[in-house]
């Protein structure tokens, strides 16, 4: 079967938004566990920028894997969001560590200066938190200030130009492509695309440092909020589903039940 982009109705922005709010509040609290204690893990590690990096990567493509396991008809519970996410670990990992690394590389050349060891440019000592401030809100501020703009810096690596397109990781998890094929499909559907993936682009920089000014504690939400988002852009533009899959109540998986046994 071949897999044709396309190319998404007007409003979609606004559209997908409401639709990633509402795959929010159906897993508020595997949401919630999850992510906070990936934002959690980059704090610890924010003095190696590539552990942190590859952290935040993980926790976006594990949002965009339990956004995915939510739009389904039937409730997921806690047990079913970890099965997923156990099902495409590697996948995961894999993304996570790829696209990391070759960020990485791409920042040393960029910041490398003669006579300093490459290797510090992915230390880091300055603005490192040593003891967190009294002030709670501050607090706040200094434990998620890292997460809110490692997610920021992730949409550039989703588009590293001939390694990563935006869409490829949903391409190669959900549709089952191989890493090239979700690249060039990915790619293919994010140019035809192009206008509003360059507002969730704009999205991804400004809502990052609007929380860790604003609402530095909810900065995890914001990861469920920006996975749930790609993956409703994508099941719009490759599967053709325009809306989130109503759940089934308990009489009406009967009834399903009852005409498949017919």
């Amino acid at each position: 079967m071949t897999i044709e982009p396309r190319q998404a109705s007007p409003g979609a922005l606004l559209r997908w938004s409401r639709q990633a709010l509402g795959l929010l509040a159906r897993g508020f609290g595997s949401w919630l566990g999850l992510l906070l204690l990936m934002c959690l893990g980059m704090f610890a590690s924010h003095r190696a920028p590539l552990v942190a990096g590859a952290l935040a990567l993980a926790a976006f493509f594990s949002s965009i894997i339990v956004a995915a396991r939510l739009d389904q008809p039937r409730r997921a519970s806690l047990g079913d969001v970890l099965g997923a996410l156990r099902a495409h670990a590697l996948d995961i990992l894999l993304f996570a560590g790829i696209i990391s690394i070759a960020g990485a590389l791409i920042w040393v050349l960029l910041l490398a200066k003669p006579g300093v060891p490459w290797w510090q440019v992915l230390y880091t000592e300055r603005n490192s938190v040593g003891t967190l401030s009294q002030d709670w809100f501050i607090a706040a501020r200094q434990v998620f200030v890292y997460s809110a703009y490692a997610l920021g810096l992730a949409y550039f690596g989703l588009n590293i130009p001939g390694l990563t397109s935006f869409f490829q990781f949903p391409c190669a998890t959900l549709l089952g492509l191989p890493f090239r094929a979700a690249y060039r499909l990915g790619a293919a559907g994010q140019i035809r695309n192009l206008p509003v993936l360059l507002a969730v682009g704009l999205l991804f920089i400004t809502l990052p440092v609007l929380f860790a000014l604003l609402l530095p504690p909810l900065v995890p939400l914001l990861y469920g909020f920006l996975g749930s988002l790609t993956y409703v852009a994508f099941r719009e533009i490759f599967l053709g589903i325009t809306g989130n899959r109503v759940i089934e109540t308990a009489p009406g998986r009967a009834v399903a039940a009852g005409s498949a046994a017919a």
